[in-house]
């Protein structure tokens, strides 16, 4: 993997994801309701897709894939709407929910081993020291607030 692929399918994610993860509360601070929120933003979603659509290789899909993109939608709206209410509503910090919700890496490692059968490429004993630093990491941020 050169160091553009990683900038830009790693840090540049990174950065706006955990930029995100700000602006949710900003939004939320400012009187934004969770399905207002999930509104705007898939508002958003969809004129950047279009963009993108009419700007770059047009619009390239099978039935299948529309299928995975909307099961995708739907898992990443309701992981959303789930962390704007607990941000909103239930009064948790961004500085805790976020390394949390982070942990999805261990989710998306398993099942794409699985299905993808990934695991004969990965180096099982570094997988398994990265996913306990996962772990460890989730449960010291989960018990920081005092």
């Amino acid at each position: 993997m050169n160091a553009r692929s990683l900038v830009i399918g790693g840090l540049l994610p990174t950065v706006l994801l955990g930029l995100g993860a700000v602006l949710m509360k900003l939004s939320m601070r400012e009187g934004s309701s969770v399905p207002n929120y999930l509104v705007q933003v898939g508002g958003t979603v969809l004129c950047v897709g279009l963009l993108t659509t009419l700007l770059g290789g047009g619009w390239v899909s099978s039935p299948r894939a529309q299928m995975f993109a909307m099961l995708m939608g739907l898992a990443w709206a309701t992981a959303i709407g789930s962390m704007a209410y607990a941000i909103s509503t239930l009064g948790v910090p961004v500085s805790i929910i976020a390394p949390l919700t982070n942990s999805n890496a261990l989710v998306a490692l398993g099942v794409s081993a699985l299905v993808f059968r990934e695991w004969a490429t990965l180096d099982g004993p570094r997988v398994l020291a990265g996913a306990l630093l996962i772990v460890l990491g989730a449960i010291v941020v989960a018990t920081a607030k005092s």
